[in-house]
């Protein structure tokens, strides 16, 4: 019984090893990347807060498709390199506006 025992104990062991490493291997893959977006001196992801960055505030605008026509105006005359169009609440006129914010 004792033979038998010890040939189990390897197996069990190899198998144990294999099990904990794809657990690692399987979590670091669905892990979120802890890379920053390039900059691509277009219009940028919603992942970077340009309140938080100190980016200059321009609009309000209407819409979205305006603010991001002005983002792009602005950057193809080369005022600012990159630019963000956020959705905002006016609490002074109670709606909602689409801000420009260039750096």
């Amino acid at each position: 019984m004792k033979s038998r025992t010890f040939r189990l104990a390897p197996a069990a062991a190899t198998v144990t090893a294999v099990l904990l490493l794809a657990g690692t291997a399987g979590a670091a893959v669905a892990a979120p990347s802890d890379e920053s977006p390039s900059p691509s001196g277009s219009a940028t992801s919603q992942q970077v807060d340009p309140v938080k960055e100190h980016w200059d505030k321009h609009g309000p605008y209407a819409d979205e498709q305006t603010c991001r026509k002005a983002g792009k105006d602005g950057q193809d005359h080369g005022n600012w390199h990159e630019y963000q169009c956020k959705r905002e609440y006016n609490n002074d006129q109670y709606k909602y506006y689409w801000w420009l914010y260039t750096h």
